[in-house]
């Protein structure tokens, strides 16, 4: 047995999903009898848990360990060790021990410095200015710094303590005697807002980052790592001569007399083997539209934002531009008629509704901000001032746009180009399921491409060994960048912010993604990750504490800083140049709220059901239990209202065993999907056929195509509503008989049940039964609250009169309170808690001014329209665990007779 392969065992720094962490830490140190401390260390991920182990004691190590709910990796014995890892712990511990015993320095040094400076004949206000924390900036001694009055940022900005001299008030002055005496409010407004947000940053200091010869320590860098990019090019280039040939071969031959069939078919050889190298190689290295630091590859797209919605916004970045030099303001089109407005400078900015900041390109080919409104609404001003200046750090210069494409974007479309191949997207699927007439084409360039992975996986492996010290250059010279705003003493507590962030984005973009699995989502994304955020428990804090000592992807411009980036870059010793960082952006935004609950459904399916955060954020067990449940029992099939608890009208579907009924299902699951979104699309159509039908009647004059309508006139109206209410009635139909037959699985499973398990199946079969008193309620319900959402839409647009938007919300009020009445007739059908939520919902009037302006008009209303799909939610919520029981019962039973589960072909 001497030759017996040994392995060890990884831990993969994660718990399983139905485990606490506090849980899985107190049984770890209670099997390996260690003390907690201890046990946190099997958290991280790469820990070698133990080594050596034969094939016998791996088997049972690894499962006590998952028995734990500790997720682990086998490798081979001797491949990973600790050492690495204990060094960055040690190097950690080392720079916090720094990091105290410089804080100690600087606070017994501040009263010398302000005895010094008042002994120099400085006035104490420019010490107080001066005598700042260097944590976060605040004012040591506020009391001898008063405020500047009247000084106000127009879009409600705190108000910022000036920090100007008392020698330079008669500078001032002069400079107000010069200004033109008929000076617009406007202007004096802008004015006083850019004096507030000046006296943010140091009055004293105006860098000018990356200037001199630091950009020139790039170029040695960058000839190693334009291999890879030279490599596309020159096969591009090759690629161009041989075309050029092998049509130049054709006139050739003519010319010399040799024209026959072998020089056709050379010639159709040699342009199927460029095509192939073309398609598959360097048309998506060369075309691939992808930004280049996305790190959340399905985040939605960005909603441009203009300026009189954040003037706030857009001044502070040229306040940026001209303090530290960093920004990526160009040239901005304007209308063709004014010739001078084409000179008009400013800087793009797109929001998206996660918590990633970086720099990417527009469709135009000119660089644009984008800002997530996650970090927006978590973090303070002096965090998010030192993300946008590391994200406009990769783009100061020729040369560092030059290095950050040949090393950070050259690495990002090489993944994509691997992910591409890997999933057999070819250029014919790019944007969906290939033409029929295409499809064998397609086939052979995916085969072509799964060929050639191994070739891309290689050059990602050269391109990072080529261009990994430049990627780290650039990784902290914008670490620098963000240093340079808060100052290196502050960077550390920023970087655990900045990791707590991430942590809270992506939890939440889980928690959203398995909400889009019954249909519904998070109204407001950014305040969601806020919530996460606030309320992280100190186990979860101590794991990304831990995770900060691992290495961090130098490729990616948004990844989070570690312990030791953290260290370099309090190496540097850089001052703040931001005197305050305790402000908001949110207050430079004309409606933040607004922006971010628009971002939140952008690109997303409006069949989907806006649903409260706390409702989806703080779920109980037994609800996401349920929501596992069904999507076991369902298979992404889930259905978005009650279940037809009727067996098929068809004899034969209706005398198919279990097995059978499971088999028939798995052929229609895709027809399934594809009704339930045509089932959506005709109820939106439908809703705003009804809009535009009540608007036509009001004798407001409308665009029958925004409305589905085919023509302005009653009669018109009437006949699109008849003819879509025909196809909505088809379409329920249909899916209707394939509901059926989940029906026919769940009867035929009860057919087989114990009379224990057939007992409380049946009394939960009988609860189901009690929601469809609510069935006719509900589905008016979500009518009325679809109806308010496209009223919304088209208040800035349309003229509605006052009384018909009266009309709709009383009407959806009542609607409300008729489903809670049906539910209050059967006591035992939602639990208490949901009823006090349904409760809730329909509790109030609904009085909509008629004087109201549009967006406060627009605000009520959309009170008014969560209120209707938060009481929606409730009773879904509270069918799906009943269904959910009912079920359980089902799978158990399958599970014991051995039937094949329901699954997709694809995913067997």
């Amino acid at each position: 047995m001497s030759g017996q392969q040994k392995f060890q065992i990884v831990s993969a720094g994660k718990t399983l999903r139905a485990k606490a962490p506090a849980e899985v830490l107190q049984q770890m140190a209670t099997a390996f009898s260690i003390t907690p401390e201890q046990a946190r260390k099997l958290f991280l991920k790469g820990w070698v848990i133990k080594d050596h182990l034969s094939p016998g004691q791996v088997v049972q190590y690894r499962t006590q360990l998952q028995q734990i709910g500790l997720k682990i990796e086998v490798h081979p014995a001797g491949k990973f060790d600790n050492r690495a890892i204990l060094a960055r712990l040690q190097f950690a511990q080392k720079r916090k021990a720094r990091k105290g015993s410089d804080k100690a320095a600087v606070s017994a040094d501040i009263p010398v410095h302000a005895e010094v400076v008042n002994g120099s004949g400085v006035s104490g206000r420019q010490a107080a200015a001066k005598s700042v924390s260097p944590k976060n900036g605040r004012v040591a001694n506020p009391g001898t710094l008063p405020e500047s009055p009247g000084k106000t940022i127009n879009t409600g900005a705190v108000k910022v303590p000036a920090a100007k001299t008392q020698q330079a008030e008669p500078q001032k002055a002069e400079l107000r005697e010069a200004r033109p005496k008929q000076e617009t409010v406007e202007e004096k407004a802008i004015s006083a807002a850019r004096t507030q947000l000046e006296a943010l940053f140091d009055s004293e200091k105006s860098v000018r980052f990356g200037s001199g010869a630091q950009p020139l320590g790039l170029v040695p860098g960058l000839v190693s790592a334009a291999l890879v990019p030279a490599v596309f090019v020159g096969l591009f280039c090759l690629t161009l001569f041989y075309l050029g040939t092998a049509l130049w071969a054709i006139p050739a031959s003519i010319i010399a007399g040799s024209f026959g069939v072998a020089v056709l078919v050379g010639l159709v050889f040699k342009l199927l083997v460029l095509s192939l190298l073309g398609v598959l190689f360097l048309y998506p290295f060369f075309t691939t539209t992808k930004p280049a630091f996305a790190g959340n590859s399905e985040a939605p797209s960005g909603i441009h934002l203009r300026k009189p919605e954040a003037p706030g916004l857009f001044l502070l970045l040229e306040v940026l531009e001209a303090k530290s030099g960093l920004g990526i303001a160009g040239k901005l089109a304007g209308p063709k008629n004014l010739a001078a407005a084409k000179q008009a400078k400013g800087t793009l900015v797109e929001v998206t509704p996660g918590a990633e900041i970086l720099v990417a390109k527009s469709t135009d080919g000119k660089l644009k901000l984008q800002l997530g409104l996650a970090a927006v609404a978590t973090l303070n001003g002096g965090d998010l001032t030192a993300l946008i200046a590391r994200a406009f750090s990769y783009h100061q210069g020729r040369l560092v746009r030059a290095a950050m494409y040949c090393s950070l974007v050259t690495a990002q479309k090489l993944q994509v180009m691997q992910d591409a191949l890997e999933n057999e997207v070819t250029l014919f699927s790019a944007k969906g399921a290939p033409a029929p007439l295409l499809k064998p084409l397609h086939k052979v360039l995916s085969a072509c491409g799964l060929a050639i992975v191994p070739v891309v996986e290689r050059l990602q492996n050269v391109h990072r060994a080529t261009s990994a010290g430049l990627a780290r250059r650039l990784e902290a010279r914008a670490d620098a960048a963000a240093a340079q705003m808060i100052g290196s003493d502050a960077f550390a507590e920023f970087a655990e912010r900045w990791n707590q962030l991430v942590h809270a984005d992506l939890v939440c973009g889980e928690i959203n993604r398995e909400a889009h699995l019954t249909g519904r989502r998070l109204a407001n994304i950014p305040q969601a990750v806020r919530w996460l955020f606030r309320t992280l428990d100190e186990p979860t804090r101590a794991s990304i504490e831990m995770a900060m000592a691992e290495d961090t992807d130098c490729w990616s411009a948004v990844e989070p800083a570690g312990h030791e980036r953290v260290g370099v870059v309090e190496d540097l010793r850089l001052p703040a140049l931001l005197e305050r960082t305790d402000f908001s952006l949110q207050k430079l935004f004309t409606d933040f709220d607004d922006l971010c609950a628009k971002s939140s459904r952008q690109g997303i399916d409006e069949s989907y059901r806006p649903v409260e955060n706390q409702l989806l954020l703080t779920a109980s067990k037994e609800t996401e239990e349920a929501q596992q449940t069904l999507s076991e029992y369902f298979n992404r099939a889930i259905p978005r209202d009650f279940l037809p608890l009727q067996q098929p009208n068809n004899e034969e579907l209706a005398e198919l065993g279990l097995q059978e009924s499971i088999d028939w299902l798995r052929s229609r699951l895709i027809d399934l999907q594809e009704q339930e979104q045509r089932l959506a699309q005709l109820q939106l159509r439908g809703t705003r056929i009804q809009l535009g039908a009540a608007l036509v009647r009001a004798n407001v004059r409308v665009d029958p195509r925004s409305y589905d309508l085919s023509g302005t006139t009653p009669s018109a109206a009437e006949a699109s509503r008849k003819d879509n209410r025909a196809r909505v009635q088809e379409c329920m139909q249909q899916r209707e008989q394939l509901h059926r037959m989940f029906f026919q699985r769940i009867h035929c499973a009860m057919a087989s049940m114990s009379a224990a398990d057939g007992s409380a199946a049946s009394g939960a079969l009988e609860q189901l039964k009690g929601f469809e008193a609510l069935r006719e309620p509900l589905a008016g319900l979500d009518s009325h609250g679809d109806l308010i959402c496209e009223l919304i839409e088209r208040l800035p647009s349309a003229d509605v009169p006052p009384a018909l938007v009266q009309k709709y919300a009383q009407l959806a009020v009542q609607q409300i309170r008729q489903v809670h009445q049906a539910a209050t007739k059967q006591p035992d059908l939602l639990p208490p808690a949901l009823m006090e939520k349904l409760e809730a919902c329909g509790a109030g009037e609904a009085d909509i001014s008629a004087g109201s302006r549009t967006s406060d008009l627009a605000g009520e209303l959309q009170g008014l329209e969560l209120r209707c799909k938060n009481a929606s939610a409730v009773v879904h919520e509270g069918y799906q665990i009943a269904l959910a029981r009912l079920l359980r019962l089902c799978l158990t039973e399958e599970t014991q007779r051995k039937i094949k589960p329901l699954r997709l072909v694809g995913a067997l």
